[in-house]
């Protein structure tokens, strides 16, 4: 699968999903899109402009996890090349 395949195939499924309805669906849809976009940015606003802390400790514990996956995955294929040359 290319890659551009890849970015088409969202927007294909959202397509036949939408597909042959009425536009009053289609304006639901954008609406309940539209309103959990901006829970979501007005609520990372709220928190970034009075708890600046809390995205500290956001940013902070995501690298902790990605690091932890990263070492914890580059672990086991290291394993895995040591059990295939023995």
């Amino acid at each position: 699968m290319e890659m551009s395949e890849i970015g088409k195939s969202p927007a294909e499924k959202l397509m036949s999903l939408l597909a042959g309805k009425p536009i009053w669906v289609s304006w639901i849809v954008f609406t309940a899109l539209s309103g959990v976009c901006f829970g979501v940015f007005y609520t990372a606003m709220y928190l970034l402009a009075l708890k600046w802390w809390v995205a500290a400790l956001v940013i902070i514990a995501f690298g902790m996890v990605w690091g932890s996956l990263a070492y914890t995955k580059n672990k086991r294929l290291h394993e895995a090349e040591k059990s295939t040359e023995a």
